[in-house]
């Protein structure tokens, strides 16, 4: 658990933050806000919150995240995400925020042990890549499925979220130093509270249920019509 450093919009083009992500793996550092300038002053279109399997054995290993997988392996966990099954036992979730630009970019928001992280994924030569990147980078087993509960339409300025969440990096940073940690507690404050959080910033309400009724294959399938899937695993191989 750890908290961080937030940086001036005049610095936007750079981290929010001058540490590196650690993905809640313990090792005293904190959570970013990973801005770029050319997505500045943009909208904020769709939302989804998307969900996957942790592990809850010892609290300081809460997340297993993807992370920590090289880029040499990288390509097929993208690719073997496709593969996975539906969820059939019940386990415990980590719930992550996928944002939808008005420029293309993608935007992974999620809280953890270290704090929350922000980080964006532009467009690439590949269409739907940045899609999956941002998916990707959800915390938890790499061998469970993502599943997806789709918020609607904010049209909320991206600028405007992103100053609430600075006010909330400098809170982390604060606490932090006061104690070493950021404060996260599976009952009181954990990756679901966060969600819901951004969920009542951009649309005003809390969805009194959260149905993730959509897997990766549906996700793509139902919100992202023009991607063919086949063809976009066809690229990302000859690509890497």
């Amino acid at each position: 658990m750890s908290s961080g450093a937030s940086k001036s919009e005049s610095n936007s083009s750079k981290s929010d933050s001058n540490s590196s992500s650690n993905s809640g793996n313990k090792k005293n550092v904190i959570e970013i806000m990973d801005c770029l300038e050319e997505n500045n002053n943009t909208i904020i279109y769709r939302v989804w919150i998307v969900k996957k399997s942790i592990h809850l054995g010892d609290i300081s290993h809460v997340f297993q995240s993807l992370r920590s997988y090289n880029s040499d392996n990288l390509l097929e966990v993208k690719i073997h995400a496709f593969d996975i099954k539906k969820e059939t036992k019940c386990r415990f979730k980590h719930w992550a925020i996928i944002l939808e630009l008005s420029n293309g970019t993608y935007v992974n928001l999620q809280f953890g042990t270290e704090g929350f992280s922000l980080k964006e994924f532009n467009k690439t030569t590949i269409e739907g890549e940045n899609i999956l990147d941002s998916i990707v980078e959800t915390w938890g087993f790499p061998d469970h499925p993502f599943s997806f509960c789709y918020l609607g339409n904010a049209n909320y300025e991206y600028e405007k979220l992103k100053e609430k969440l600075r006010k909330i990096k400098e809170e982390e940073l604060k606490c932090f130093k006061d104690n070493g940690a950021v404060y996260y507690n599976l009952i009181h404050r954990n990756c679901q509270h966060f969600a819901c959080d951004i969920e009542k910033i951009l649309f005003g309400k809390i969805q009194v249920w959260h149905s993730f009724d959509y897997y990766l294959q549906e996700f793509y399938q139902k919100f992202f019509e023009k991607i063919n899937v086949d063809e976009l695993i066809m690229k990302l191989k000859k690509k890497y």
